[in-house]
């Protein structure tokens, strides 16, 4: 009997891993989804309002129309700055001058959105932001992992007074690093509460944020930027070649701190069996109410106020102290 045992059992694991589960979720009301952030940019602001899909349907969710969309400076509810529908679902404001940005460093908002007789509201203010000082990039020597890389910091100070947040954003030539892995967060230079970075320079792993982290098909690192190959102080390679990148700093709310905290633990998953220990799959919290108790609603009104540089990866970067 011992000898047919672990057979036996070898042979119930792989058969029931071949099994297709059908989970037989039960239905339910698809929610309302608001995307609501704004920058202060000399630039057109848009907020969304969509219906958001069933858990397996791969659809693009559906813009809904009809909707009174309006952003009111909470020192002066008498003047609303309207948001228009232009496309299905898309509600834009766009500045009287080409200069104008949205919004002020120090002020509160409040969104107001009347859909099918129902009111949905939220507030938030928008918040102050330090600037990106300066990009520069060092060679991080071969190890274990990885051939010799360079990695590029962008370099600024959190302001002195406990509490500011940010969310760091980069683009590297001129893509969007939007990976789950790549939402970074900061509570003032450091990740959280507790890490006594008030009024410092942004901590590292911070810095670090812009790098891209990618894998080749072999699974191989790449390095986050090209080598510029510089020879007697010139790049071998055609400028339109050399990397860029462009590192944006925005404020926000303790609430969208949060919010993005859990954007990050919900879409950053480690797959496979880490999902039996992973924390379970919900909706982030929303900040948007519903004069209607049982409409749901999801999705986030944040207004940011922004600061960002650009810098091309060429030999003067490599040849920085």
């Amino acid at each position: 009997m011992k000898k047919l045992f672990l057979p036996f059992v070898v042979a119930v694991l792989f058969s029931g891993c071949e099994d297709v589960i059908d989970p037989g979720l039960p239905e339910a009301d698809d929610p309302i989804v608001v995307d609501a952030w704004l920058y202060r940019k000399a630039e057109p602001q848009t907020i969304s309002i969509t219906r958001a899909n069933a858990y397996f349907d791969q659809n693009t969710p559906q813009g809904i129309s009809g909707a009174t969309v309006n952003v009111y400076d909470a020192d002066d509810l008498s003047s609303p700055l309207p948001f228009l529908e232009e496309e299905p679902g898309k509600y834009v404001w766009n500045p009287i001058n080409p200069s104008d940005s949205f919004g002020s460093v120090g002020q509160t908002y409040v969104l107001d959105i009347e859909l099918n007789g129902d009111h949905f509201n939220s507030v938030s203010s928008m918040n102050r932001v330090p600037k990106v000082d300066s990009i520069t990039w060092r060679l991080e020597p071969e190890n274990a992992f990885f051939d010799d890389a360079y990695f590029g910091e962008f370099w600024a100070r959190d302001f002195a007074g406990e509490g500011d947040v940010y969310w760091i954003k980069t683009w590297k030539n001129g893509e969007f690093l939007s990976k789950p892995h790549e939402i970074f967060i900061a509570y003032d230079a450091g990740f959280s509460e507790d890490g006594n970075a008030d009024g410092l320079t942004f901590i590292q792993p911070i810095r670090d944020a812009m790098n891209p982290f990618d894998q080749d098909e072999d699974n191989n690192f790449l390095p986050p930027y090209k080598d510029p190959l510089c020879e007697n102080g010139l790049s071998t390679l055609p400028r339109e070649e050399l990397d860029s990148a462009y590192v944006e700093i925005n404020s926000i709310t303790y609430e969208a701190y949060f919010f993005l905290f859990q954007v990050q633990l919900q879409t950053n998953r480690p797959g496979g069996f880490g999902e039996l220990f992973s924390t379970p799959l919900a909706n982030s919290n929303s900040n948007i109410f519903s004069d209607d108790s049982d409409q749901k609603i999801v999705g986030f009104f944040c207004t940011s106020a922004v600061s960002g540089l650009g810098r091309k990866f060429d030999c003067d970067a490599v040849f920085e102290d």
